[in-house]
């Protein structure tokens, strides 16, 4: 499904979870496929024990079936899964999609967002991958685990919010504030640079 986009939004970044999420089911890939080749050896020889004759292309197919599903649960889904997710950030919101028949998302505004953290293990340091914890205020976090070049796309995300409209810090919406005189004009800016430090943005 096509990411629909408002008037004046585009994309800054797409891109999929970190590919280390892959490396545990390829090990396990590799095991399974020559665990699976000795065992096929074993079950089509030419002299099985006794009483496994009439059983040999029984055995054999049992065997077969148990390595499909080993493979498609332990291998297929995990690539299916990492294959079926992306972080996509646009100039006006963070979204999380996941799945292919049946797909979640998750979506976060930027004007919403009053601080990212990030959280790394030591592999995660050593690949460049991270998880990235979204502040909404009010003990509210939303979390995005395993986005590559984590740092990076953090960086991306805070030009994005500084590059929002002021007003859209207010209320959304992308419009230009009216020019005001005198007092009334010092009292708008300073009232946007409050909430630009509170948001963190300078």
């Amino acid at each position: 499904m096509r990411l629909r986009l408002e008037p004046g939004e585009h994309v800054v970044v797409r891109t999929r979870p970190h590919p280390r999420r892959m490396l545990a089911p390829f090990c396990f890939l590799l095991v399974l496929l020559a665990g699976g080749g000795y065992g096929l050896g074993w079950f089509t020889r030419t002299q099985l024990p006794i009483g496994w004759e009439q059983w040999g292309p029984a055995l054999v197919t049992g065997f077969l079936l148990l390595i499909l599903l080993l493979l498609f649960r332990f291998f297929l889904r995990p690539l299916l899964q990492w294959a079926g997710t992306r972080y996509i950030l646009t100039s006006r919101r963070l979204i999380r999609r996941a799945g292919f028949t049946r797909r979640s998302e998750r979506e976060v505004r930027l004007t919403g967002i009053f601080q990212i953290i990030i959280e790394q293990t030591l592999i995660e340091r050593l690949t460049g991958g991270g998880s990235l914890i979204i502040d909404l205020g009010r003990d509210r976090f939303l979390s995005f685990g395993e986005v590559p070049q984590v740092y990076t796309f953090k960086q991306y995300m805070v030009e994005a919010i500084g590059e929002l409209p002021l007003t859209a810090m207010f209320d959304g919406v992308d419009m230009e504030p009216e020019p005001l005189d005198g007092a009334e004009n010092d009292g708008w800016d300073r009232s946007g640079d409050e909430r630009q430090q509170r948001h963190g943005w300078n």
